[in-house]
Parts: C-alpha cells; structure tokens; sequence
C-alpha cells in the first residue's frame, strides 16, 4: 500500500510539472516565461502532454527503453521540445551513446540557454568526450546563470588546465580567491599547477597563504614543508619540520613525514629513529604502517630473499603500538619464515593465533611448517584444534591424516581421512592426495581391498600422477599381487622421471619379486648412479637382487653398506648373520 502512495504522489508530480511544459509557452528556472520556437495546435499541445507523462511515468518505473520511445514520439510533435532532448541526451548517455547525447544536449541548451539543469549535463558531456575548449565555455555560461556557485569555477578551471592552458586556469583561480577568499582546495590545485610547471616560488607562496590564513596547523606547515623540498630549499624544509613538531610533537603524521625527509636527505639514521617513533606511536593507523613497512621489504635486496633487522625492529615497534592485533604477529611470522627462520616463524604464527584463533590461513601454515620439520605429532594435535574451529574445512583433514599416518596411527588416519573427503569440493588435486594417504593407511592395516580401491579412485582424478602411480605399484610388490599392473603403473613413473632414484627402485624391485634378476640389476644399477648409493634401503635392494643371481659376495658387500647407513630394513642384521635373503 505505502508503494502506491508514493507512485500517486510521483505521478501528481509529473502532471504538474507538464502543466508548466505547455508547448506555448515554457517556465525557467527563475519563474520567467520564454516563447516557444513552435506554435502547436490544441491538439497536438494534449497529445505532447499525454506522451511525455508517459515517458516520465516510464522512466521512473526504469522502464527506459519505453521512455525513449515516447520521448522519441515527443519530438516527433514537436522538434523543438527541449525537456524530451534533455532526458533522451541523459538516456543516451547511460547506452553510451556519447555523439548523440552531445547532439541532443546541445540543441537543448540552444532553446534554453540558461537552464542550468541542462548546461550543467552539457558540461559534463564536454568532459567526459574530451571537448575541453566547448567544455570551459560552458563553465563559463553557468558561472553567468549563477555566480555564487563554487563547482562552476573548478569546472572551468579544470577545463583550462585540461587544455593546457596554465594561464587562463590560474585567473580562474584567481577570481575563485578573490571571490569566495583563500580556500584550501582551490590553493592546493594552484600549488600543484606551479609545482608541475617548476614555479617553485609561486609554488612556495600558495603554501605559505594557507599557513597564514590558519597559524598552527599541522597540515599547512607540512605542506610547505613539502613545497620547500621539492623546491630543493632543504634549510627551509628542515626549519619548517622543525617547526611543526614543535607545534605537535606527537603527531604520528608529522613523524613520518620527518622519518622520509630524513631518509631521503641520505640522514638514514635520524629518519629510522623518527620511523621507529612514528610506528610506536597508536595515531598512526595499522594500515598504513603495513604499506610502509611493505615498501620498505620491497625495496631490500632480492638477490638474497633476506629481510633486514631494521624491518624487525619496526614490526617490535608496532606491538607496543598494537598490542592486541594479531595481523602483526602473522606478518612478522612470514617475514621470518622468508629469512629461512621456521622455528621462529612458528612462534610468531602461535602468537597470532594466541590473539585470534579464528585464522584459517594461519593454522594451514602452522601445519605445513610442522610438515616441513617432520613434526608429526604437533602436526596431528594442532590440525585437531584447528578442525574444531573449522569444521568445514577438507585441508585439515588431510593434514591430520598425514600426520597420523606418519605417527602410524593408522586406524585414526583412516577414520579422519575419510570424514575430511566429504569437504573437499572441487578441488582435484587434493583428494587424489587425500585418496592416496587412505589407500596407504589400510595398506598399513592389510585391508588390500580398500587400499587399492582408494589408489584406484586417485588414478581416476589423476591417472599419470606419478607419485601415487609409484606408491601403489610398490605396495602391490611387496605384497606380490597384480605385478603386470604394478609394472605397467610403474613404468609410466620412469618414463615421465628417467633419473629418479626412488622411482627406479620401484621398477627395479617390481622386476625382482617378478623374478626378473637380470632386468631388475640394470635398473637398481641406474638408480644408484642417480643418488640412490646414498640410501640404505636402496642399496639394501641391490643386495637382495645380487643375492638372487648368486653374487652372495656382492650381496652381502651392500648389506653391510646398507647397515651403515642407517635405513635399511628391520631384518638387515639377519641377512647379515645368516648371509641370506630374508623376504
């Protein structure tokens, strides 16, 4: 009901408003009457009123497209109807029809000359298709209509500076000056003009004007300050400075503006001091002290990746600035973590979360560092918080499913794992990942049936993903089943890696337990060649496989290597002992 109300009101509106657009006789904004260029019949004059009513009645529903067609048929009444060429200028405006709204605007503006609804869209029209010259005439008619109207003296300032035209923008400045006084905008956009053109005096002058017309003001006093700098007059630039913390010492803007004067007057200490200030100091906003600090980050040498100390010492001061913002612990952290520090990382990530524990960026992170460190078990108890947090979340379980997989709590992985599945949504490599984890985890149980039926879903997101292909062929040897298939899979991981040692002994020892001794020799042979003569379970292999071509010798040569190297299998002493292969 309150609608109807409303639409009522708007179209009583309208009916007023046409009975004041008679097409004899037309009302300005001033209340004067004008004579029309079109004498139209009774008839025609009913019919106009009726179309444009609908047009209105049209354009506020936001029908616009039916507006223009009845403003369209408006003209077609009558030519010379200047409210129609109005509003189907502004409608062509919104389709981007820029030639033709200039084209309707302008012989609006030349049938009512000064309406100021219509020069003022004129104007804009002007800007917006970069007719700047036409653009400042109109300005110029507007300030005519009325002279009491700041924004029309801007516009047509604006317009001269668009044209370049530096002489006439500054007498235009100087009658808003003389006019309205001294103004801080108006001053501002001078200072910038003579500034651009390198009148540093003039410059220097329009600076000090706000100064005096407000003695005081920390603002004007940096401004010139600025000014002074840029004009090279580094003594009067520093006096200024001076000055302004005398007038507010603990301003953190004003600081700041010291600490960048300093630095880039090469005074690099006195500028860090006044930073580090600036950065204690709670007036100075979180945000910005973020951007400065990230400049400064930027600037440092990339060649090493290494942040400086002086970065550290601002981030200290900010927390006696900021207390209780967790952000700045999270920045610190991965500063420090881009410094090769994980341990300190780590603690600055906790610090974070000790003030905010609903980051879930944070908690990945914290994760990923425990995986990086082989901390299983931080990384299984921690991603157990974090998913009491965000329960929603499918990286979490995957991570707890590592890390209790890793910790051989194969029962817990298999149960978090395949809660976690259900959360992960369009995301492909993750659960080829989380899939792969599972078909480990009841590999570990020897609940075959389900390991291989996750290793197949993963090959089914990922068939040539050649650390699942490696992982499944292997455990398919060791247990002796499906060797074509484990071969075949495994095949497919040297051919993408001809040079992995890990790969190679795969390959290599699917063809031992498939009792191809010679074929398996020349593989394990590459992969030591490649690295593997440094891992003991490698070279634990190429023992067993030189046991099975009667190299007992050879074989027992490589255990005892194996031994030493501290990763072999469980039954090395055995093999050893007995000079045997023990399966």
């Amino acid at each position: 009901m309150k609608k109807s109300i409303q639409l009522f009101f708007a179209l009583t509106g309208l009916v007023f408003l046409l009975g004041s657009c008679s097409s004899s006789k037309k009302i300005k904004q001033d209340g004067t009457a004008i004579k029309n260029r079109s004498t139209l019949s009774q008839k025609d004059e009913i019919q106009l009123k009726n179309l444009f009513f609908e047009a209105s009645r049209e354009k506020a529903l936001s029908n616009y497209a039916a507006a223009q067609k009845y403003y369209e048929q408006c003209l077609a009444v009558d030519p010379n109807h200047s409210a129609s060429l109005f509003e189907l200028s502004s409608i062509y405006q919104t389709q981007s029809r820029f030639s033709d709204a200039v084209l309707f605007i302008e012989k609006a503006t030349t049938l009512e000359p000064n309406n100021k609804w219509y020069l003022q869209s004129q104007a804009i029209l002007y800007e917006q298709t970069k007719q700047y010259e036409k653009g400042s005439k109109t300005y110029a008619a507007l300030i005519a209509v009325n002279s009491k109207e700041l924004a029309y003296y801007e516009g047509e300032a604006r317009m001269y500076l668009y044209q370049n035209d530096l002489k006439k923008a500054m007498k235009v400045y100087d009658k808003i000056e003389g006019k309205f006084g001294i103004l801080e905008l108006v001053v501002m956009q001078r200072q910038q003009v003579l500034l651009g053109v390198k009148k540093y005096d003039l410059a220097i002058v329009e600076a000090q004007k706000l100064v005096d017309s407000a003695p005081g003001t920390p603002k004007y006093y940096n401004n010139l300050a600025d000014v002074y700098r840029k004009a090279g007059q580094k003594e009067k630039a520093t006096e200024t400075y001076k000055k302004l913390l005398e007038l507010d010492p603990n301003n953190a803007l004003v600081q700041l503006s010291m600490a960048t004067y300093y630095m880039e007057d090469g005074n690099t200490e006195k500028g860090q001091e006044l930073l580090r200030k600036a950065f204690r100091n709670p007036g100075l906003d979180f945000e910005s002290k973020g951007r400065i600090l990230l400049n400064n980050v930027m600037k440092q040498d990339k060649s090493t990746g290494k942040v400086d100390e002086f970065t550290f010492e601002l981030i200290d001061s900010m927390k006696i600035a900021h207390p209780l913002n967790a952000q700045i612990h999270a920045i610190e952290a991965d500063l420090l973590f881009q410094n090769k520090q994980e341990d300190k990382s780590l603690a600055a990530y906790k610090r974070s979360l000790a003030i905010d524990s609903n980051q879930f960026l944070i908690w990945n992170r914290v994760l990923f560092i425990h995986s990086d460190q082989e901390n299983w078990l931080a990384m299984y108890t921690d991603g157990k918080a974090a998913i009491e947090l965000f329960p929603s979340q499918g990286t979490l379980y995957y991570l707890v499913g590592i890390g209790a997989n890793q910790m051989k709590n194969y029962k817990e992985a298999i149960d978090v794992l395949e809660t976690g599945k259900d959360f992960i949504m369009d995301n492909n490599q993750l659960l080829v990942q989380l899939y792969s984890t599972l078909g480990e985890a009841y590999h570990n149980l020897k609940n075959y049936k389900n390991s291989d039926a996750n290793f197949d879903k993963s090959l089914e997101l990922e068939p040539n993903n050649i650390l699942v292909l490696n992982n499944y062929s292997y455990y398919l040897s060791l247990r002796g089943e499906k060797l074509e298939q484990a071969k075949t899979m495994s095949k497919k991981t040297i051919e993408q890696e001809p040079n992995s040692a890990i790969y190679l002994d795969t390959y290599a020892w699917i063809l031992f337990m498939n009792q191809e001794y010679e074929e398996a020799k020349k593989y394990m042979e590459v992969a030591l060649n490649n690295g593997g003569n440094t891992q003991g379970v490698l070279v634990e292999h190429y023992g067993d496989i030189l046991f099975h071509l009667n190299d007992i010798e050879g074989a027992l040569k490589h255990w005892s290597m194996a031994k030493e190297m501290g990763d072999a299998s469980d039954k090395i002493d055995e093999k050893i002992k007995k000079k045997t292969y023990i399966p």
